[in-house]
């Protein structure tokens, strides 16, 4: 061969998952040869050889469901084409031969076979001169020509002109990463040869495998898989390009597709189920018993001028490179073919379309009011929702609809005010109405989605608050919800807390620490290990504001174990509360520069114990002169000696408390009572 061999194989790409691709050269070549000879009895055999006596590898085979198959040797293609003549063999040891130009080939589909393959064995008989000849020759790696081992004798045998192409020792690289599968193995043959059975050049081809008792007929594989057909023509920048929508009948591993083809070779495909709106793995028809799965087939002689040597893609300009007239960018194309299948696709997506639509609209409604306004303003963004989403799935797609609509309509209102241009002011004007119009109803959907935040908060606190297999919630978990334990306000964005469960004034306070040891709490210069579940701290009154005051309030929260009846008399909450109350009097306090401050004795504190009213703990209450409130869900009083207001409420005042002050809200949203 007139070139580096070993040197042109290195340089070929094929990527590990199309080493099938090495056959299918083969078999196109055959097909080549047989177009030569002009037979009319042409037929191409294919044989698969395995590797005996190792583990074998179970594959869905649909019909040959559960069947398994051993690891894959090598192939033999057989043709009775025109055979390895003296002007075929010498273009064979040519590199990039020119040879079969006029059919698209390239020159060096058979570095593809050593790419894969580790040797290439090849019998050919043929008619030259009014005699017949036979050729044996070798090809790999071994030799830098690749070439090796050839002979060429008269035969005197008379048998019409034939070739055998064997491709031996399967590179492990290659063999892991295809099927194994001979089902499989010849409906890729099929799809790779689309375009030769619908133009009537395809031969008739057997494969034979010696895991199977029988020969797999690729003519019925085609007829099997093809339910339906429709050539349609474009023209994109005065070039024409053919498309063939095929609708196959799905299997297991079938996925939709546009498949690029160069001189009647498939080159480049893409999966578009993510790219056509509303497209299910699998489509159905009235006409068609079994679910279709579509491939799109283009053609064109401008693809076939830009085809890769490899044919492993396209050389065609770059997106953004300046134009060159007469030259297509392939995102261009790209998007001009899928135009063309989400039409032909259309029948079958538009009643998924409305079918997903009303889906969304009945879950938005039920559970996610807070997107109304993607329904109404952009129903157009839903295209990019997979009709087969999970529900928990469709909350996040919708999650990311409106904040990528909130983002969107931000930057074009920013740029609007920023506008100084006084002679246009009316008509900026009636454009940022209109945005301000979209923005209050995104507004709306933040709102909306707090709300109901709040609604699912108080429905969680309730269900970690009822009584599951002889165990009540454990305090933490209550406590969890309220506000994360081990963290302070300095940790934790106001979105991540529910303190309004507890009262609305929370949400203002100037440091907050859950959980925290007061030696670890930054605005106390303290040696106690005392951890107050909620220490809080406001640093101006919530209705009037006195500047000369540092801290407003104290306030205290002590969360109990539900149902919790063991109390002691030197151990119990409310003694507990009256401790912290003393330890931080005692201790010296600072602002948030760390310097010191001089706690007024008179700065209220105000501790709350929530937990279950149990018999032990009404008996402590009284024992502290506490007294009942109205509703008998809890008790209240002001202990002078300590200095501090305090409170004990009940659970389930707590959440019904909660629920009253947020009912309005629930109710204007329409809030299902299952969220």
């Amino acid at each position: 061969m007139l070139a580096n061999v070993i040197g042109r194989v290195r340089n070929t790409h094929l990527p590990k998952s199309q080493g099938l691709l090495a056959v299918f050269e083969a078999i196109v070549n055959a097909i080549d040869a047989i177009e030569d000879s002009g037979s009319e009895q042409a037929s191409i055999t294919i044989k698969i050889f395995r590797v005996p006596e190792l583990p074998l590898i179970q594959e869905d085979a649909g019909e040959e469901s559960r069947k398994y198959f051993s690891q894959i040797q090598g192939f033999e293609i057989v043709d009775n084409g025109v055979g390895f003549t003296d002007e075929n063999f010498t273009a064979f040891n040519e590199s990039d031969t020119q040879n079969k130009a006029k059919k698209g080939g390239k020159g060096v589909g058979r570095f593809l076979w050593l790419k894969a393959f580790e040797k290439v064995e090849i019998a050919s008989t043929f008619r030259a001169n009014g005699n017949d000849y036979h050729r044996t020759f070798d090809f790999s790696l071994a030799s830098s020509e690749g070439v090796y081992n050839h002979k060429v004798d008269l035969s005197s045998d008379g048998k019409e002109s034939k070739t055998i192409v064997r491709l031996l020792n399967f590179r492990e690289e290659f063999e892991t990463h295809v099927t194994r599968n001979p089902h499989v193995i010849a409906q890729r043959i099929v799809e790779h040869c689309l375009e030769y059975y619908y133009l009537s050049n395809m031969p008739v081809v057997t494969l034979i495998d010696e895991d199977l008792d029988e020969p797999i007929s690729l003519d019925d594989i085609y007829k099997q898989l093809v339910a339906e057909r429709r050539v349609v023509s474009i023209k994109i920048d005065g070039h024409k390009f053919d498309v063939t929508h095929f609708f196959l009948h799905a299997h297991a591993d079938l996925k939709h597709h546009i498949s690029y083809c160069a001189n009647r070779r498939v080159v480049k495909t893409d999966k578009i189920e993510s790219k056509v709106p509303n497209l299910p793995s699998t489509i159905s028809t009235n006409e068609q018993e079994d679910d279709l799965i579509y491939a799109g087939y283009v053609s064109s002689a401008y693809l076939d001028r830009h085809v890769n040597q490899q044919r492993t893609g396209f050389e065609t300009m770059i997106d953004g490179e300046l134009a060159i007239p007469g030259e297509i960018r392939w995102p261009d194309i790209e998007s001009e073919i899928l135009d063309l299948s989400r039409k032909a696709l259309k029948p079958y997506t538009e009643a998924i379309r409305v079918e997903k639509e009303e889906r969304i609209k009945e879950y938005i409604n039920q559970y996610a009011p807070e997107y109304r306004h993607i329904l109404k303003n952009h129903a157009d963004k839903l295209d990019s929702i997979s009709p087969e989403i999970s529900d928990q799935n469709l909350n996040i797609q919708l999650y990311e609809i409106h904040r990528e609509i909130e983002i969107s309509l931000k930057k074009e209102v920013d740029e609007l005010i920023d506008i100084d241009n006084e002679e246009d002011y009316e008509e900026q004007w009636n454009r940022l109405s209109g945005y301000l119009d979209e923005w209050n109803e995104v507004g709306k959907a933040n709102l909306a989605k707090y709300i109901v935040h709040r609604k699912i908060m108080l429905t969680i606190l309730e269900k970690a608050l009822k009584y599951q297999g002889g165990k009540y919630s454990l305090e933490e978990a209550v406590h969890q919800i309220i506000f994360p334990l081990k963290t302070t306000s300095d940790d934790i964005t106001y979105d991540k807390h529910n303190l309004w469960i507890m009262d609305e004034k929370l949400s203002y306070h100037h440091y907050l620490s859950s959980d925290v040891p007061l030696k670890k709490v930054k605005v106390l210069k303290s040696e106690s290990d005392d951890r107050p579940d909620l220490f809080v701290l406001f640093d101006k009154p919530i209705a009037i504001v006195e500047d000369e005051v540092p801290y407003s309030s104290i306030v205290i929260f002590e969360f109990k174990r539900p149902m919790r009846d063991d109390y002691k008399d030197d151990d119990n909450p409310i003694e507990q509360t009256f401790r912290y109350v003393e330890r931080i009097k005692s201790d010296k306090m600072v602002d948030k520069d760390g310097r010191p401050i001089n706690l007024p004795s008179a700065t209220p504190f105000y501790c709350y114990i929530v937990c279950d009213l149990t018999p032990r703990l009404k008996e402590q209450a009284r024992h502290h002169n506490l007294r009942l409130t109205p509703d008998a869900e809890g008790y209240f009083g002001y202990n002078e000696n300590v200095g501090t207001y305090i409170e004990i409420i009940s659970f389930n005042k707590l959440v019904r408390d909660a629920k009253k002050r947020n009912r309005i809200l629930f109710d204007k949203l329409n809030l299902p009572s299952n969220i």
